[in-house]
């Protein structure tokens, strides 16, 4: 008989089955001692964050940052996958000695010389401290990576975030180390205006006809005015708007929700109505050139978005406007009246009914004399000891006439002074400084040509200022309060700016 052939299988020895055992163990222990490595880590991980948040004088160091902590666009270095400043923008500019007042060498054009001054003294050159430039992020639309932008946003606003200290919106900004709101405009600037090929090559001017964006920014500000963040103000369209009636944008049936888009508000300046932040502007094609803007921002999307893409909203169905002129600073007088100083020379300061819209007219003789000062900055400031004062910034350019030339394509040759006015009605002129110019960041014992202070505050011991470069950059620093007052001199009643307009002596020279 014979049997199947079956394959037959060799079973283990002792030894054999002994190392098998060692093989799984030596593994089995290695897993576990892995186990255990991650286990620690962790826990170890955990406990010294923890420890850092809980005790920031532990000594460790957290590897999660805090908002606070993040850096200023000064700070930000050449990362790839990051969008920076591509170029030099966060510093000041150069420009060619065309554009500056040429204060050295005592040269004045012809129409610096023999005209009228307030008090009749030359302006003086004032030394506020080192100003800090109002860095721009523009690395979203910058195509020419080649020079300098187009240029780096003109004609800043600035607000101290204590005037928004009840709304809700405080206690976000405050806790990512927010200081100041500012308004800066890109727009069709001058930085390479009447420029020759050298000076192009020289201070590495953009060679375009046309900006790159076309918009008006909120800057977020830490202490020292360096820029946290950075919104586009952009225009909800929920109502018909404008001369022109731009129709609404309804983005469902219901009309709840509504298209945007971004508006270049020429000359935008921050004020305070109603416990509100407002901004007032021009936009001549929609509202005609001879008028100026208000409206209500928004700040939700600004807080809801901050890690995206921040934007700042105002609504078409808030908007408003008043008649007639560009330099009118609003007045946070009363509890349910904004008003508005429509006139320097004479002081004229008129009630402003935001639903009716009414023209501004003066009650003044239309037949008085009245110089070429006018208005800068947009809201007055409660000045003195008691704020029984309201601060403002007046300003001349010379020539008085905007025909294009060599210096500018507007106005050029700015000076500026301090002035006060009355708190309460009936509104007088009560104090007013004589003509000054601010040092330049790289020449400091000159002045460039365009100086146009669009913003000023008054905080603590320190006034404020925000101004315009040659209509290229911004610019703020502080001045402090008892320089100011030391600068303004005491106007009797019923006296206005043309009282104190008179030519110099030309034995003087400009200091």
């Amino acid at each position: 008989m014979t049997f199947p052939q079956v394959q037959s299988r060799k079973l283990p020895t002792r030894r054999s089955r002994g190392k098998r055992i060692g093989f799984i163990r030596i593994a089995a222990m290695i897993v576990a001692l892995i186990i255990m490595l991650y286990l620690h880590t962790t826990f170890h991980y955990h406990s010294a964050v923890s420890d850092t948040l809980a005790n920031p004088a532990s000594g460790l160091t957290s590897t999660i940052p805090s908002e606070a902590s993040l850096p200023t666009l000064h700070e930000q270095t050449d990362n790839s996958d990051k969008k920076i400043p591509k170029h030099e923008t966060c510093n000041f500019r150069k420009y060619s000695s065309r554009r500056y007042y040429g204060l050295p060498a005592k040269n004045q054009p012809n129409f610096l010389q023999n005209v009228e001054y307030i008090y009749g003294e030359y302006p003086f050159l004032l030394a506020q401290e080192k100003p800090t430039k109002l860095c721009v992020d523009q690395s979203e639309w910058l195509k020419n990576h080649e020079s300098l932008p187009f240029a780096d946003g003109t004609n800043p606003s600035i607000l101290h975030l204590d005037r928004m200290s009840h709304l809700p919106e405080y206690n976000h900004f405050q806790e990512i180390g927010v200081t100041y709101l500012a308004t800066v405009c890109m727009t069709n600037s001058q930085c390479q205006w009447g420029a020759t090929e050298e000076e192009i090559k020289n201070y590495n001017l953009s060679t375009q006809d046309k900006p790159d964006t076309l918009q008006t920014l909120l800057l977020l500000l830490d202490a020292d005015f360096e820029v946290l963040s950075q919104a586009s103000i952009v225009m909800e369209r929920d109502a018909p708007w404008g001369r022109k009636k731009l129709k609404p944008q309804p983005l469902n049936d219901e009309k709840t929700k509504f298209g945007s888009s971004m508006r270049p508000l020429d000359d935008a300046r921050l004020f305070v109505n109603k416990d509100e932040i407002w901004v007032s502007y021009r936009d001549g094609p929609n509202f005609g050139y001879d008028k100026q803007v208000l409206n209500r921002l928004h700040f939700d999307n600004l807080i809801n978005d901050i890690e995206e893409k921040p934007q700042v909203m105002i609504r078409a169905s808030e908007s408003t406007t008043l008649c007639c002129g560009r330099n009118m600073a609003l007045i946070n007088n009363k509890p349910l009246q904004l008003q508005a100083l429509t006139w320097v020379d004479p002081v004229t300061v008129e009630d402003v009914n935001i639903a009716h819209n009414r023209r501004l007219t003066s009650k003044n003789e239309k037949n008085k004399k009245k110089s070429h000062v006018h208005g800068t900055n947009a809201f007055m400031v409660p000045f003195g000891e008691k704020e029984e004062e309201l601060l403002g910034m007046a300003h001349f350019h010379r020539p008085n006439d905007r025909n294009p030339n060599e210096y500018a394509r507007v106005g050029h040759h700015y000076t500026h002074a301090f002035f006060t006015i009355s708190a309460k009605e009936p509104f007088h002129l009560k104090r007013l400084s004589a003509e000054f110019v601010l040092q330049s960041y790289h020449q400091e014992d000159d002045a460039e040509i365009i100086q146009f202070i669009s913003g000023l505050e008054h905080h603590d011991d320190n006034v404020i200022l925000a101004w315009g470069i040659n209509d290229c950059e911004g610019a703020s620093a502080r001045i402090s309060t008892k320089v100011v007052n030391k600068m303004l001199r005491k106007v009797d009643v019923g006296k206005e700016v043309v009282d104190f307009m008179m030519k110099p002596d030309m034995s003087s020279a400009v200091s």
